[in-house]
């Protein structure tokens, strides 16, 4: 088992490279039907053009969506929240097409409003984390990390 450890904010987790059962090896040139991101040479792309690829495919991102697969959720509390809700959730959107730009696999998969809470699913757990610490950069507030035993589940919690 494989360890390391990345710090930032004062949180710290101890990562384990788990074994996602989404992400298998894929075709050279795939393409994914769904979002039309590509497969090549071993990475996700945003940029590929699809109509060049031959391997239409459902990319493990659109598969956990679809099947409410969800490795990380934010639940945003308050009074702030609430009066503020369009602010955040295009902070949040922002945050999440910045992360693609990076890799093209993170996204947000679901959004619900329950009472005073908004809950945000992510397909990735690290996801969750940035968007978390984009709420408290961008506002201040409380900012509580959960992290998985396991390390394939995050729950944060942001409050102001």
């Amino acid at each position: 088992m494989k360890l390391q450890k990345f710090k930032s904010l004062p949180y710290i987790k101890f990562f384990d490279f788990h074994d996602d059962p989404y992400r298998s090896e894929f075709l050279n040139y795939s393409y994914c039907t769904q979002c039309k991101i590509t497969y090549v040479d071993k990475h996700w792309k945003l940029n590929a053009r699809p109509e060049e690829m031959k391997n239409p495919i459902l990319c493990p991102a659109c598969k956990k969506i679809k099947e409410e697969y969800f490795e990380g959720i934010l639940y945003i509390k308050g009074e702030f929240a609430k009066k503020h809700r369009d602010e955040i959730m295009n902070l949040l959107k922002n945050e999440e097409q910045k992360q693609r730009t990076k890799t093209a696999l993170p996204r947000i998969g679901k959004i619900e409003e329950k009472d005073d809470m908004i809950i945000v699913y992510t397909t990735n757990d690290k996801l969750a984390y940035r968007l978390g610490k984009t709420l408290f950069q961008a506002y201040k507030g409380d900012l509580s990390i959960k992290w998985s035993d396991g390390n394939i589940f995050t729950r944060v919690y942001w409050e102001r």
